[in-house]
């Protein structure tokens, strides 16, 4: 939930994006409160160098998600223009024929 409403890289809407992402200053809060709650759960957990590694990691593995869902749409759009470019390049070839 921390990164769902980040802006790093780049972020993957629908259409119409699913949230108001022009008011900065919410999604900031947003943002602050999820990252306050997982903190004080885990400090909860575990001891304080513990609960370092433990957040360390996991925010790590929410940096290695986002990218791979940044680079599966980026595949994704390639895909579909690979595929727009046959499509023209074949009708192309039956109209001329």
């Amino acid at each position: 939930a921390i990164l769902s409403f980040s802006t790093i890289n780049s972020t993957v809407y629908s259409d119409p994006p699913p949230v108001d992402s022009s008011n900065t200053k919410q999604i900031l809060h947003i943002q602050d409160t999820y990252v306050e709650l997982t903190w004080r759960y885990i400090l909860y957990k575990f001891n304080y160098e513990q609960a370092v590694e433990t957040f360390s990691d996991f925010i790590r593995c929410l940096f290695g998600i986002h990218d791979d869902i940044v680079t599966g749409h980026e595949v994704q759009w390639f895909s579909n223009t690979i595929d727009s470019l046959v499509q023209k390049t074949e009708e192309t070839i039956l109209h001329d024929d």
